[in-house]
């Protein structure tokens, strides 16, 4: 039986839906299934999103440099005898150039999971993304979070027969479920407990670091208070910059700050709002904001994520000039127009039908047999 092995810094929670998708996909095509896993960084940690799942293997991981920039995972042994190797496409990764050296060597086969390039760089040319684009094409396969990173892989002159475009997602169907399962009374219950009973309710998820732009978010959400005065903002998340969430909850009465919540605890939070409020770069909370029927609004500011080619503005979500009246005026209006809101939730409840953890894993799984049957790419 082959065996294939996916090598992984740390496991976010989000993430284990798809591995265990994934490996079930490959033992009905008779591939064994292997994931290696470390731990995040100290800085990573106040996240509190690392998962342990019990068949995967963790691993040492050890970390090097100011802020433990580099890291190197226990791998190299533990891969011995596999026959295809997933590893992502990060610099900091060093046990990833011993990897490809060996593969020169009659090592295992390689693949990258990766954007393609770094979106949030605002230095697209910067040394750390000329030294990514070196080491592009020292793989034998490449699954791409999106059609936009497979046109970089390609571009970079990657065969593009060799490229698996996966759509990253999330489980929305365990969302789904959750938000079906919800108890009205109880739901009614909590919205008067933290919100007084107030219906325009705008939730940020996600985590707290300068790209999020929560200081640009509160901005906007005191004109939006000043519009629609019954107005509340709910913070969820975890992250260098809780201490901005915090100190805005202590102040504004009609700001909450809840932490990170993850499962049922995030759904009944979030399904108590209408409009999701990511004015910072945004990637996977594009499918939240589908799952929970909360259309989302961000911004035209770089860095998004790949993901950001699942919004489409006007149809499931909006992304609005980088300028916080312009947010607020079409926060306003999505938070009084119900027609306009419920045609964005409709959009956005299309659209989960494509991404989709099972459809993600159906391609990963397709890309593994290619790349175990293919040639070793030059």
């Amino acid at each position: 039986m082959p065996d294939m092995v996916t090598v992984s810094r740390y496991v976010a929670q989000y993430r284990v839906p798809f591995h265990e998708a994934l490996r079930t996909k490959l033992t009905t095509n008779d591939v064994g299934y292997r994931l290696l896993y470390g731990a995040p960084r100290p800085g990573e940690a106040a996240r509190q999103d690392a998962a342990a799942i019990g068949w995967a293997e963790a691993i040492r991981a050890t970390y090097l440099g100011p802020g433990g920039k580099l890291v190197w995972l226990s791998v190299l042994r533990r891969v011995r005898g596999a026959d295809l190797v997933v590893i992502t496409q990060e610099n900091a990764l060093l046990n990833n150039y011993a990897l490809q050296l060996w593969r020169r060597f009659g090592g295992p086969k390689l693949a990258y999971f990766g954007h393609g390039k770094n979106f949030q760089s605002s230095r697209p040319d910067s040394a750390a993304e000329r030294f990514k684009r070196l080491w592009i094409k020292q793989v034998d396969w490449w699954f791409a979070y999106t059609e936009r990173s497979a046109a970089v892989v390609a571009g970079a002159g990657f065969p593009r027969d060799r490229i698996t475009v996966v759509n990253n997602a999330i489980d929305t169907s365990r969302i789904a479920a959750e938000v079906a399962a919800l108890d009205p009374a109880a739901q009614t219950a909590l919205r008067q407990s933290l919100f007084h009973g107030a219906q325009n309710i705008g939730v940020y998820v996600g985590g707290l670091y300068p790209g999020k732009r929560l200081g640009f978010l509160l901005d906007a959400a005191r004109l939006v208070r000043e519009a629609v005065p019954d107005f509340q903002l709910l913070i969820m998340g975890a992250g260098p910059d809780a201490g901005i969430a915090e100190a805005a909850a202590a102040e504004l009465p009609w700001v909450h700050y809840a932490g990170p919540r993850f499962g049922v605890e995030k759904t009944e939070l979030v399904s108590l709002a209408r409009v999701l409020l990511i004015p910072g770069v945004v990637g996977l909370g594009v499918l939240d904001s589908f799952a929970y029927g909360t259309p989302m609004v961000t911004t035209d500011v770089p860095g998004h994520g790949p993901e950001i080619e699942y919004l489409r503005h006007g149809e499931n979500g909006l992304i609005v000039a980088d300028d916080v009246r312009t947010y607020a005026k079409a926060v306003s209006e999505l938070l009084t127009d119900e027609a306009w809101r419920l045609q964005l939730r409709r959009g956005g409840e299309a659209a989960l039908h494509t991404f989709t953890i099972q459809a993600m894993a159906q391609r990963f799984a397709d890309g593994v047999l290619g790349a175990l049957t293919c040639g070793r790419q030059s």
